[in-house]
């Protein structure tokens, strides 16, 4: 049997350091559950579903994360992003111990497996900005109300103007470009510039931590939600919990067959609380489904390419509507991310 073209997802983290960065958003943008969107990627032969809270390829969302585009069988049942740390707890303060401590606040908003919940229904963990997308975007067929993470191929689902383009002194917000005949829709917010489409498809959100209040004090009883301690990325503001990150995220697809089975995912990390942080970890949850049968799945790891990769044994794939596809390799490939500046090594062996 022939085994088909690996599928490669890659991975370019960029994150900002780690001390309190000038905002490029305004602070009243905050993550918020209300701005939670889905879409579809298929800029090219990778297919999957996505939502605006770090998540690609939910289980049993169809299209899941395939190869090559429209095979209606599965590589992928789910991809989330972590960021992790360790902060000070204060215990002492709040009579929950004698002594202070450290913790290690998990930022994740990843299905039922990593989707944590607060007392009061609140989602402790990634959640979009209102303003990256038009979430009063119309479906094409049904004429109802369907908004999803903006789409370079899609201008119905741009917004009036862009929230961290608001600073630029020659167009705020680069609002001033009539879109296909609608002057109410923005250029579009390219990784390359204003206006610039050089992927086959791009999108762009941005998420925060600042709903996680798991180690923040609730408001309505006065005491700690967690018995380990209490951290605020910002002492100053009690709304703002988790590690106070605010991550901008672009996808992108080229068609051109040199990358027409590559995703490449970009995470701009920045700190806007008002604590340093000496320790923060990027990671990704990726739960591989090659196939329906899930009995005969492999991973490993390529230490000199950076690479963790899933295939299937036999290489053969069932369909749930019946029938059989041969199935890919599907890689992760870590690019790029930030290096110590003064040790004068490559910290990320890129």
């Amino acid at each position: 049997m022939t085994r088909l073209t690996a599928v490669l997802v890659v991975l370019m983290v960029c994150a900002l350091p780690s001390q309190a960065q000038e905002r490029e958003i305004p602070p009243d943008y905050r993550g918020s559950s209300q701005a939670v969107s889905r879409g579809i990627l298929d800029g090219n032969l990778i297919e999957t579903n996505f939502r605006n809270h770090g998540e690609l390829s939910r289980f049993d969302d169809r299209p899941w994360g395939v190869w090559p585009r429209g095979v209606g069988g599965r590589h992928i049942d789910g991809v989330g992003v972590v960021v992790s740390g360790i902060v000070p707890g204060e215990r002492a303060k709040w009579g929950i111990a004698s002594s202070d401590t450290l913790l290690n606040p998990v930022i994740i908003n990843y299905r039922d497996a990593g989707r944590r919940v607060g007392p009061r229904a609140g989602v402790w963990g990634w959640l979009p900005l209102r303003g990256f997308n038009n979430p009063n975007r119309l479906d094409p067929i049904t004429g109802q109300r369907n908004p999803t993470p903006a789409l370079s191929d899609d201008p119905t689902s741009w917004p009036a103007f862009w929230p961290d383009k608001l600073s630029n002194p020659d167009d705020p917000g680069w609002r001033n470009d009539d879109v296909d005949g609608d002057p109410e829709v923005a250029a579009w917010n390219g990784l390359f510039g204003k206006g610039i489409r050089n992927a086959d498809l791009e999108s762009y959100y941005v998420m925060d931590d600042h709903a996680d209040q798991e180690y923040a004090i609730d408001p309505f009883t006065g005491e700690p939600n967690s018995p380990f301690g209490v951290f605020y990325p910002d002492p100053a503001d009690s709304t703002m919990g988790g590690l106070g990150l605010q991550v901008q995220v672009r996808i992108l697809q080229w068609a051109n067959i040199l990358s027409e089975d590559t995703m490449f995912l970009l995470y701009r990390i920045a700190n806007v609380g008002n604590t340093f942080h000496d320790a923060l970890y990027f990671s990704q949850i990726i739960d591989y489904g090659l196939g329906a049968e899930e009995g005969d799945e492999n991973a490993a790891f390529d230490p000199q390419q950076d690479v963790a990769y899933g295939w299937d044994q036999d290489g053969i794939g069932t369909r749930i509507t019946g029938g059989t596809y041969q199935l890919g390799y599907t890689g992760f490939a870590f690019l790029e991310s930030p290096a110590r500046s003064s040790d004068g090594l490559d910290n990320d062996e890129d």
